[in-house]
């Protein structure tokens, strides 16, 4: 299953920016470990996007829980399941493996 959270900053920017390395090394954790497939700030700077990649929400959601932002109450986050059914060729089949590819 793939999964789009979507966080929301809730605190002061200066916060933000005194988790933000921490919150980096958590994401690059997850990459390095196939369940993050990309990451980024929002263009309208209120919080962050990730695309994520489990077998089940209660996963997605242990991963989230140890995000530093949400640790320490920084953000909050929406986290929605879809199972895709058709994805572009070049988008790799380990995210979406019984998608058809196109």
């Amino acid at each position: 299953m793939l999964y789009a959270i979507t966080l929301t900053y809730i605190s002061p920017a200066e916060q933000i920016r005194e988790h933000l390395e921490a919150h980096k090394d958590w994401l690059v954790k997850y990459i390095k470990s196939a369940n993050v497939v990309f990451a980024g700030p929002l263009t309208d700077e209120s919080g962050g996007f990730i695309l994520a990649h489990a077998e089940q929400l209660l996963d997605i959601q242990k991963i989230v829980a140890e995000d530093p932002f949400v640790a320490h109450r920084l953000v909050t986050f929406d986290i929605v399941e879809s199972d895709p059914a058709i994805r572009s060729s070049d988008f790799a089949a380990h995210w979406a493996r019984d998608a058809k590819p196109v």
